[in-house]
């Protein structure tokens, strides 16, 4: 029996574009295992296979020689590729018989379609305001949604307007606000004997998706200036927003958290009003529809794209990322965890305490344990440390919280190390990525580990619950403001395997233990220094 295509997908279903100022897209990148002994953490980026697009909309694959993440002051942005592929199988086989194959015209052809019977769908929503007023006129985006033809090269500003009927509409009418573009690549044969080859498929139809460059937009009130705000929240050019929308001048309240972003949160060191700032970040829905001969009903898939500010470091990795998150909410991760062999589980807690380090030598402690550290009373408050220099001793992490370890004073911050917390945190998270060393902690502090670690979504103040303890990980918050942590399948994971490390063995309670015996190189240093002390005189040969 002959196959078909039975569905289609697009490839990643879900991708992070970062916003840039520049004109050139980031280049593509892996994380690799640092070779320099002497680098301050575990992680090196290193550059891979890229795509230029050249002026006929096809794409030519490059390696870079290094990395460059900004042209003069403007950084690059991330514009992530879509690709389409197809599920074919014979017709009327059971589901999950069928083959992944990518879409390329000539698979298409075989089926007597053309690069035309693409279609591809894109909406992208800017809500941010929207959601803080909670008022949906404020809202910004594709309306209606743009259409682009399988066989369209062009690149696709997609611009932002206000929703019709909005009154009166944010974005005044005959302007827009450009989110991103999109782009429908034009597919080329494969060469032979490429470097490439087995890497990069030319012939597959791809897409690219290239964010907004980071530009501010608000009313003309934006662009003065006070002595709280001494430069303009907007340039001139780009305050062509309604004040009298909603959002300008907007109350904010404790629905929304965090509720301290947004322009006009730092007047007064409080909530202030809303300077009715918005910017081009955005959410953009893809949807790709293939319609097949003799059939009324379109194949159709979708991809999501989200887009955040050029908040980066390229060499660090994350100890919480997008891939845990959505491990945490799979059916099979405890399946998962369980299937692991005691050495894929070491070799998973040692990566996980290298991305804990690699993100605490980003973190400013001292900052933010002065800005959401909580002031401890009760059961939290112990004497105070001796010769401990942190400041405020009865706030999170001070020489009067129960939690520290006695046995580590930090010094006063001084003009040689005014961070005095950070460096601390660098120096003993530096110490636990190596696994041995993770080990020796346990034994010596059994017990402290698990103390200190903050179960998932675990919220220990909650008149101030973006107020936290020095609990790991301390005075960092999640996107509700909240205490960050572990997901469950993390948290579970590590617990796990502490439990199962061996036992710390008993101290002898006789006589301490005999000397070891020394090697027969060192008692023949002994002996000939013996024999040069017993003779007065040099040491024999």
């Amino acid at each position: 029996m002959a196959e078909v295509i039975r569905s289609i997908f697009i490839s990643p279903p879900i991708a992070i574009a970062r916003l840039g100022g520049s004109s050139v897209p980031q280049d593509s990148y892996l994380w690799v295992q640092s070779p320099d002994p002497r680098a301050d953490g575990e992680t090196a980026v290193v550059p891979t296979w890229s795509l230029s697009i050249l002026p006929d909309g096809s794409v030519e694959p490059t390696l870079p020689a290094e990395l460059c993440f900004r042209d003069g002051p403007l950084i690059r942005p991330v514009c992530p590729f879509f690709e389409v592929w197809a599920l074919v199988g014979e017709a009327g086989s059971p589901p999950g018989a069928e083959r992944e194959v990518p879409m390329t015209p000539a698979l298409l052809a075989r089926y007597g379609i053309d690069r035309s019977a693409l279609t591809v769908r894109v909406e992208a929503h800017n809500l941010k305001a929207a959601r803080r007023a909670r008022n949906s006129d404020l809202g910004f985006g594709t309306y209606p949604p743009v259409e682009i033809k399988g066989d369209d090269y062009r690149s696709v500003v997609l611009f932002g307007v206000s929703p019709p009927g909005a009154k009166p509409p944010m974005i005044p009418k005959g302007r827009s606000i450009p989110l991103a573009s999109v782009q429908v690549l034009r597919s080329s044969p494969n060469p032979t004997q490429a470097a490439w080859q087995g890497i990069i498929n030319l012939e597959v139809v791809r897409l690219r998706f290239t964010p907004g460059r980071g530009r501010f937009y608000g009313p003309p009130q934006a662009t003065q200036t006070t002595r709280e705000l001494p430069f303009p929240a907007v340039s001139a050019e780009n305050a062509f927003l309604d004040p009298n929308a909603g959002w300008f001048n907007a109350r904010m309240s404790n629905v929304v958290q965090p509720g301290d972003t947004y322009d006009g949160a730092e007047r007064n060191n409080q909530r202030g009003p809303s300077l009715g700032v918005v910017d081009d970040t955005c959410e953009a829905r893809i949807e790709v529809s293939l319609t097949l001969p003799r059939s009324k009903i379109p194949l159709t898939a979708h991809a999501n794209v989200f887009v955040g500010p050029p908040d980066f470091a390229p060499d660090r990795r994350p100890f919480l990322s997008l891939a845990d998150e959505l491990n945490d909410r799979s059916g099979d991760a405890a399946a998962r965890s369980a299937a692991m062999t005691p050495e894929q589980r070491e070799a998973w807690v040692e990566d996980l305490f290298e991305r804990i380090y690699e993100t605490v030598s980003l973190l400013n402690v001292d900052h933010y344990r002065s800005e959401r550290g909580v002031e401890l009373t009760g059961k939290r408050l112990a004497p105070q440390l001796a010769n401990d220099g942190v400041p405020e001793p009865r706030r999170a992490m001070g020489g009067r919280d129960a939690l520290r370890n006695p046995l580590f004073t930090v010094l006063a911050p001084t003009p040689n190390e005014p961070l005095s917390l950070s460096h601390h945190a660098r120096r003993q998270h530096r110490a636990l990525s190596d696994l041995q060393n993770l080990r020796d902690f346990m034994a010596l502090t059994p017990g402290r580990l698990e103390s200190l670690v903050r179960q998932p979504f675990e919220v220990e103040d909650i008149e101030t619950p973006d107020r936290t303890t020095m609990r790991m990980p301390p005075f960092m918050r999640q996107s509700n403001a909240q205490p960050l942590t572990l997901s469950v399948w993390q948290y579970d994971l590590l617990m796990s395997w502490v439990k199962a490390l061996p036992a710390a063995p008993a101290a002898p309670a006789a006589a301490p233990p005999a000397p070891a015996e020394i090697s027969a190189a060192a008692d023949r240093r002994r002996t000939a220094v013996l024999a040069r002390l017993g003779a007065g005189g040099v040491e024999p040969a």
